[in-house]
This record gives structure tokens, C-alpha cells and sequence, in this order.
């Protein structure tokens, strides 16, 4: 009986694992983009931008197309960690957690999901610290969660045209998304007000807040 070796089999590499990423269309994002451009046709103007996330190429590369003075936040991912105020804490002072002494004159923030990871208590306190250095008719754009569960760290955005960004989760962990509605939102942050609200198909809520009063 003729004995056969067994195939050796080859050790198999683990390769680690890819971002998960999807397009989805952002039409609030265009609305904003083409106010923007209307505004410029008017009277040329130079706006004052502050990102919330951390330095993006994509992001700056997008905005250069405007006259404007662009403002890293870097604030996403420590939002979380953000003091709630307290007994230990009775006094959150806002400008130490996002700076912004620099950055007077605010036409536009981009909150990308930022506010889905910042505690509830807090949210007002960020939306006067924002109001208080954006101008008149000044927007902030952000997406929030209406789904159950959302990625434990806020995703990634890389903007591909005005309607349409591609959204990367870093983490494959899972929390829980606090999924407050529209009128929750606003009388959280009674400095802005929704001027444009779209449902995606990715369960996020894309928003375009303006300064009240604008």
C-alpha cells in the first residue's frame, strides 16, 4: 500500500482588517456648498471655516475652491472624554477644551458626527462657545445618528464632490447613539436651527444649522 505525505499546508497570514467605507450622497452638503458660491458671486466674501476634525488634505483641498481662513479643531475624538459639568466639575470652561481665541469671525463649522459623541449637557455649552465667534448667517453641517448602535469613534469623511463624501469607520467597535430628533436638537443648541434636515440611506441625519436670527 503506497503511503502518500500529506500536502503541506502554507501558514496563512493574517492580514488585518480593512476600514469599512461606503459613499452615500449629502444634499444638505451641496445646498451649503452652493450658498456658499452665491454668497461669493454677491459680494466676494472670505469666509472663516473651523473643521472639527483633525487636519484633513481631502477636507482643505475641497475648501480651497473659497476664499477663506481654515481652522483645525482637532476636537472629534476627545469630545467623548469632554468633563460633564458637576460637583467635581461645577465649571466647564470651553475655551480650554476647544480654543477658539484664534478663530473670530466663523462663517462655517464642520461638526462632521462630532455631536453624537459629545455628552448630552454639553451641547449646549459647545453651541454659545460656537455662536460666540460666528458671524452672522453663519452654518455648521453635521450628520447624527437615528439608528440604535454607531461606530465607538466618530468616522472618517473625505468629501468627493459637493453632493457625495465616502465615510470610513476606524473602529469595528460598536456603542450605543443617542439619536436625539430635530426639536431635541435645537432647543439643546438654541443658538442654531435647522435650515435643511436629510435622512440618508446609511441611517445618518445630515444636517444645515444657521445661526438664529440669520
Amino acid at each position: 500500500m503506497a503511503l502518500f505525505a500529506k500536502p503541506r499546508v502554507s501558514a496563512q497570514v493574517p492580514q488585518p482588517a480593512q476600514p469599512a467605507s461606503s459613499e452615500l450622497g449629502c444634499p444638505a452638503f451641496a445646498g451649503l456648498v452652493e450658498a456658499m458660491e452665491s454668497r461669493v458671486e454677491k459680494d466676494d466674501t472670505k469666509f472663516g471655516i473651523l473643521d472639527l476634525a483633525r487636519a484633513s488634505g481631502n477636507h482643505i483641498e475641497f475648501f480651497s475652491r473659497f476664499r477663506c481662513k481654515y481652522h483645525i479643531g482637532d476636537a472629534l475624538g476627545a469630545m467623548e472624554s469632554w468633563p460633564v459639568p458637576g460637583e467635581d466639575t461645577p465649571v466647564v470652561d470651553m475655551e480650554t477644551l476647544l480654543p477658539l481665541h484664534h478663530a473670530g469671525g466663523l462663517d462655517l463649522v464642520l461638526a462632521w458626527d462630532g455631536l453624537n459623541y459629545l455628552h448630552p449637557e454639553l451641547l449646549p455649552l459647545l453651541s454659545r462657545h460656537l455662536a460666540s465667534r460666528c458671524n452672522p448667517g453663519a452654518w455648521m453641517h453635521a450628520f447624527v445618528y437615528t439608528r440604535g448602535d454607531m461606530p465607538a469613534r466618530p468616522l472618517r469623511f473625505d468629501i468627493l464632490s459637493p453632493d457625495s463624501m465616502r465615510c470610513t469607520r476606524v473602529t469595528d467597535d460598536m456603542v450605543g447613539a443617542p439619536c436625539p430628533p430635530q426639536r431635541v436638537l435645537e432647543s439643546r443648541m438654541p443658538e442654531f436651527r435647522a435650515v435643511q434636515s436629510r435622512l440618508l440611506r446609511n441611517g445618518l441625519q445630515e444636517y444645515l444649522f444657521q445661526i438664529s436670527g440669520s
